[in-house]
């Protein structure tokens, strides 16, 4: 039985996904759609770790939907300011101005700083290690070790056919590390994506299995057959100590949730699997974790673990 678990939402805002601009416009994602998360919480006692953008956060209402999560004991994670998905690849400066940007709106927000970090479209790089050292991050969560990933980029990069930041998918620093990063936790530094450090910022990959390195987060559920799913989960939960479980808001938002003329954009890949049947198979992975977990914690409590573990 895997003994530590810990289930995250990347929220990757409607807002976002859609590049509304409207600053009146009141994100669903943050409301209704959070609401149907949190039904599986409520039902099997657990606290997510939520990455948020800092961008979204702007708005008030958002804002104290955010503050309120972190009042009830969910962790309010940085996910950067405005979701640039060639993070890695920009400069020093633009890189820190992302993360702390964002740090401080949830500082201000929440009255406790962020401890960990995921790059949007998990595009990593050096840089952005030494930036969440410097500034005092616990962990990173931002390495997926498989060659799948690059599947899931030109996917990606697909999907915004017609959308000006199309072009910035696929400007990535971490291509090796995908290749060679480990499957299990280590510290890195300012001296290499991969290499173990004996002390440093704490790197949670993307949760993989064993050889064939196939990826484990929800949005897969989607993608491939339910038997073959099955499998990578309960692999990867038989063979790492430490497992995470990444999702979005899209995996539980309807087709009735998106206003009609944003309809036939990019994202609308997901919408025509009806919502009874996501939070059906929402909730056959919840169970699953939860049988084969001792604890489900969030990826601060998580981090603090496997970083004591590490350094004792």
């Amino acid at each position: 039985m895997n003994n530590l678990t810990s289930i995250n939402i990347n929220f990757d805002s409607l807002k976002w996904g859609f590049s509304i601009t409207n600053k009146n416009f009141i994100d669903p994602a943050f409301f209704h759609i959070a609401d149907r998360f949190f039904e599986f919480s409520k039902l099997y006692d657990f606290k997510y770790t939520i990455f948020v953008i800092g961008q979204d956060l702007t708005h008030p209402a958002v804002a104290e939907r955010v503050k309120f999560w972190s009042g009830q004991g969910h962790e309010i994670g940085n996910h950067s300011y405005s979701h640039p998905q060639n993070l890695g690849s920009l400069s020093y400066n633009e890189i820190e101005q992302e993360v702390l940007k964002t740090h401080e709106i949830i500082t201000r927000l929440c009255g406790k700083e962020p401890r960990g970090f995921i790059a949007p479209s998990w595009a990593t790089s050096i840089n952005l290690i030494n930036i969440l050292l410097k500034n005092g991050y616990l962990y990173d969560t931002s390495l997926v070790p498989s060659y799948v990933l690059w599947f899931a980029v030109v996917q990606n990069w697909w999907n915004f056919k017609g959308d000006s930041r199309r072009k910035d998918i696929l400007q990535r620093k971490d291509r090796l590390a995908n290749l060679a990063g480990s499957r299990q936790p280590y510290f890195a530094n300012e001296s290499s994506l991969t290499i173990k450090q004996k002390e440093g910022l704490l790197i949670l990959p993307l949760p993989v299995t064993p050889l064939l390195r196939l990826p484990c987060w929800h949005t897969m559920k989607f993608l491939i057959p339910k038997s073959m799913f099955q499998y990578i989960l309960k692999s990867c939960l038989s063979n790492l100590d430490h497992f995470y479980y990444l999702t979005h808001p899209m995996d539980l938002t309807d087709l009735k949730d998106i206003p009609d003329k944003y309809r036939t954009t990019k994202t609308m890949h997901r919408m025509e699997i009806p919502l009874d049947k996501k939070k059906g198979l929402f909730g056959e992975s919840i169970k699953t974790i939860v049988d084969h977990s001792n604890r489900i914690v969030t990826m601060e409590r998580l981090a603090q673990i496997i970083s004591t573990s590490k350094k004792n």
